[in-house]
């Protein structure tokens, strides 16, 4: 009767130090989800960047066209493209087409810095969760010493 009463604390004690392995696995778990996700924000960060890059270099084509164009007519209708109308139409074209592109620029760099700082975000989470898989896991550990020592 005795390895009995022995028995059922015997087993506590051993699902105790189960449990912390286990909640360590789930901490390594959470930690490789967030890291994922990390990296999936790092991707379409890159992913905005390009598209915000090629944005602006069609900007660029657009207004080497446009500027191409007023020459054209320019010179077509026998007025001096560097003068007058023509020269005002190519420095508000530039104009815009220059603040355009500053523009596309800098979507591009902040879409960059905010991939980086939300993937971050996603490995200090995972980060976290280790560890608080980490202090489950002493914790389930000192839980099974003490029943252990209990049982003496």
């Amino acid at each position: 009767m005795e390895a009995m009463a022995v028995i059922g604390p015997v087993i506590s004690v051993g699902s105790k130090i189960a449990a912390s392995g286990a909640q360590i696995d789930v901490g390594r778990a959470q930690q490789a989800g967030y890291e994922q996700q990390a990296q999936a924000a790092e991707l379409k960060g890159r992913s905005e960047a390009i598209a915000y890059k090629q944005q602006g270099a069609d900007v660029l084509r657009n207004l080497n066209e446009t500027l191409a164009a007023i020459v054209a007519r320019a010179g077509a209708g026998g007025v001096d493209p560097t003068s007058g109308s023509a020269a005002t139409m190519q420095m508000f074209s530039t104009s815009e087409g220059g603040r355009e592109y500053a523009q596309a620029r800098d979507n591009a760099s902040l879409a960059l810095e905010e991939a980086y700082t939300q993937s971050g975000i996603y490995r200090s989470a995972g980060a976290t969760a280790m560890k608080s898989a980490n202090v489950s896991a002493v914790a389930s550990i000192g839980e099974a010493a003490y029943m252990a020592g209990q049982l003496s």
